[in-house]
């Protein structure tokens, strides 16, 4: 029982550790993001957006969405193009502002 209790403390410090560091890499990875042009199909629909993308991979911090293009729209192309313009100006915008963070 006096080990558990000695052991304990010891735990927790290297925990509280752990999440402190894992916060401090969000952050940095978080200042280093960048906004880039992004499209995906969903749901018969071509998304084109605007993502708040790290530079190391991973999932996006936040999305604008420019237009969403049913898959049967006889305008696809136009439309597909004049929205990947429309993100690529966004994206530009947005990343020589700085990188606002959401919420």
């Amino acid at each position: 029982m006096r080990a558990l209790i000695l052991i304990l403390p010891l735990f927790v410090a290297v925990v509280l550790l752990a999440l402190a560091t894992g916060r401090a890499l969000d952050r940095r990875s978080a200042r280093s993001a960048r906004w880039q042009v992004v499209h995906y199909g969903r749901d018969g629909f071509t998304v084109v957006a605007v993502g708040l993308l790290p530079r190391r991979g991973g999932a996006p911090l936040d999305e604008h969405v420019v237009d969403r293009i049913p898959a049967g729209d006889p305008e696809w192309t136009t439309r597909f193009l004049h929205a990947r313009e429309v993100a690529e100006e966004r994206a530009f915008h947005l990343n020589s502002g700085g990188t606002a963070l959401p919420g």
